[in-house]
């Protein structure tokens, strides 16, 4: 088990204390005691960029090292070596280490590598999550629903696609929610990748909704005409998604009113009974995600 007290140092006393909210809160949402000490150790230690991508391997024998951070979608994109197919954005106070342990549970259940996409919640989400988290996220996935229809959201990810050319990084309109949603977005947009999955939990599920949505909004179709069969599972939250999608699962728990509350409770979801919002297994009433990934709640 990692000790959770072994962080780094960070600039200054603030923002040391907000790193340790952030791991704190990692802890309490997802399966940290799947990295092993030393991952936990280099993770917790390091600048929480968003927008920046984590490989992240199907756990190891020992206590080894199976994550790689790439910090710009130009470094991640130059590296040599297969495609990846899979990847998770995680939220509420995520940090490096909630976005590894949300990505270790699909690529331990996959059995392949998952790139995790830092949604980097941190110093600047401060006051509104202590204002009630993400409690703002209803009424943005309201607003976004709204908006699927209108030239706004085509023109922005029109922006990201025509400016980044393949290994580039583009000029980020300010228009978007994070730079989580902006990579997301880089990812669909090329055309030689095929990925298969992806995983959101909390907050972190909006930010694959708006870009799905941007890319939907867009004139050119090849886009999300390939994003048609993406295995897309949010979890702790319900959003709304292109209807043209033939492959989302959406999962909420019973119990899970801090979900609930920012959720388009009229659309379908599947109920995880006796379960919060939380994905740590190590604590009760917990969403059992090795069973959501299996379909077994189905």
């Amino acid at each position: 088990m990692p000790d959770y007290t072994a962080l780094g140092k960070t600039p200054t006393f603030f923002s040391d204390a907000v790193k340790r909210r952030n791991t704190l809160a990692d802890w309490m949402f997802y399966d940290v005691g799947a990295l092993t000490q030393k991952e936990f150790t280099m993770l917790s230690r390091q600048t929480n960029l968003e927008g920046a991508i984590l490989v992240v391997e199907p756990s190891g024998s020992g206590d080894s090292v199976r994550i790689q951070k790439f910090e710009t979608f130009r470094s991640f994109r130059t590296e040599p070596g297969e495609l990846l197919r899979h990847f998770s954005i995680a939220g509420v106070g995520s940090s490096d280490v909630g976005a590894a342990a949300l990505a270790r549970s699909l690529a331990n259940h996959l059995d392949a590598p998952v790139g995790a996409i830092v949604a980097g919640y941190g110093m600047s989400d401060l006051l509104s999550e202590a204002l009630g988290g993400w409690l703002f996220f209803g009424t943005s996935n309201q607003l976004l629903n709204l908006a699927q229809n209108t030239r706004d959201m085509s023109t922005i990810a029109r922006g990201i696609i025509d400016d980044k050319g393949v290994t580039g990084e583009p000029t980020e309109p300010k228009e978007l929610p994070g730079t989580d949603t902006r990579t997301l977005i880089r990812l669909l947009s090329e055309e030689e990748r095929k990925i298969e999955t992806i995983l959101g939990h909390s907050k972190g599920c909006l930010s694959i909704a708006y870009a799905l949505q941007s890319m939907a909004a867009q004139p050119d179709q090849q886009h999300i005409n390939r994003a048609r069969d993406i295995d897309i599972i949010t979890t702790g939250a319900v959003v709304a998604f292109p209807e043209r999608l033939n492959r989302v699962r959406q999962y909420l728990g019973s119990l899970d009113w801090f979900g609930r509350m920012n959720s388009r409770m009229h659309l379908p979801y599947t109920n995880v009974p006796n379960a919060w919002h939380h994905l740590n297994s190590k604590m009760n009433f917990h969403m059992n995600l090795p069973r959501v990934l299996a379909g077994d709640y189905d």
